[in-house]
């Protein structure tokens, strides 16, 4: 699943910088997929080579049938926030993206499971390794035994979520998000802890499970289902923290400066412009190829 975040990160894109940069990062997306995949699964010359086919297809896949509705996506964004966000708009931005990701998720699992249930026992230990090593150092980052320091790693992490959008923050805003950090600061470790859970029942299935189809239905369940595979505790975190996020971007949104307003909504037209550009390449190759 690491590697369907990969494709969807590269994807949409919005976690990177720059109009160009994202064309680039997607149209070299296989690299950095075939690396990750490597790297958490240690697979051996024939999982490799199916992998390598399986690859290609994914993302032919992707270009041709989600990058015109991502950009669709951002141009209603766009239009519904010319002039101030309301909660509504929020609501429906959160329900889009959910079911772009569950779009995204389900067609990496089906891609992916001919190659997961051929997995050996030694692979899946290896696995289970690099997945303990990526906690390891996430959980050195972001939940340090000193508060100050945690505080100040989340803190910063999400001062520059909002500053990739806005451009540079006034001290009003900054001192809002960072009340917002203070307020859920133990969902960090919830997260963690969730993450940890989800990846154990996975890597479970995935050794459980000799078939694809067998293992494609539970493992797509893990993860377009996550509610059920969370504790009723870190589920009723979760939903204080995306009402207070709700509260925190509406509070951002009216004390956007006019430049600020403009910075963000050209960035956005500016991605939308990135995914029709992209999405026209896969039109015209497969008009070559006919």
């Amino acid at each position: 699943m690491r590697i369907a975040r990969v494709a969807l990160s590269v994807a949409l894109a919005a976690l990177l910088g720059g109009c160009t940069m994202v064309r680039i990062a997607y149209n070299n997306a296989e690299p950095l997929v075939r690396y990750t995949a490597h790297d958490y699964f240690d697979l051996d010359e024939g999982q490799s080579e199916q992998f390598r086919k399986r690859l290609p297809q994914f993302h032919d896949w992707h270009r041709r049938t989600e990058l015109s509705l991502y950009a669709d996506l951002l141009r209603t964004a766009v239009k519904r926030g010319a002039n101030g966000i309301s909660l509504e708009d929020l609501t429906w931005a959160a329900q889009e993206l959910r079911a772009r990701y569950r779009v995204i998720v389900t067609r990496a699992v089906e891609d992916a499971a001919p190659i997961l249930v051929t997995l050996t026992p030694p692979q899946i230990v290896e696995l289970e390794k690099r997945l303990a090593k990526a906690n390891a150092k996430y959980a050195r980052e972001f939940l340090s035994g000193d508060e100050r320091r945690r505080h100040r790693a989340q803190l910063k992490r999400l001062l520059n979520r909002f500053s990739d959008w806005t451009g540079p923050l006034s001290d009003e805003q900054e001192q809002r998000i960072e009340r917002f950090v203070k307020a859920h600061a133990p969902t960090t470790a919830m997260r963690f802890e969730n993450r940890k859970r989800w990846q154990r029942e996975a890597v479970a299935l995935i050794g459980q499970h000799r078939s694809s189809p067998a293992l494609v239905p539970r493992l797509t369940d893990i993860f377009t289902q996550p509610d059920a595979h969370r504790t009723p505790e870190f589920t009723a975190a979760l939903a204080r923290w995306e009402a207070d996020l709700f509260d925190l971007v509406l509070d951002i949104d009216r004390t956007l400066s006019a430049v600020q307003r403009a910075h963000a909504l050209g960035r956005i037209e500016r991605y939308a412009e990135d995914f029709e550009a992209l999405s026209a390449q896969s039109s015209v190759a497969g008009a070559g190829g006919g």
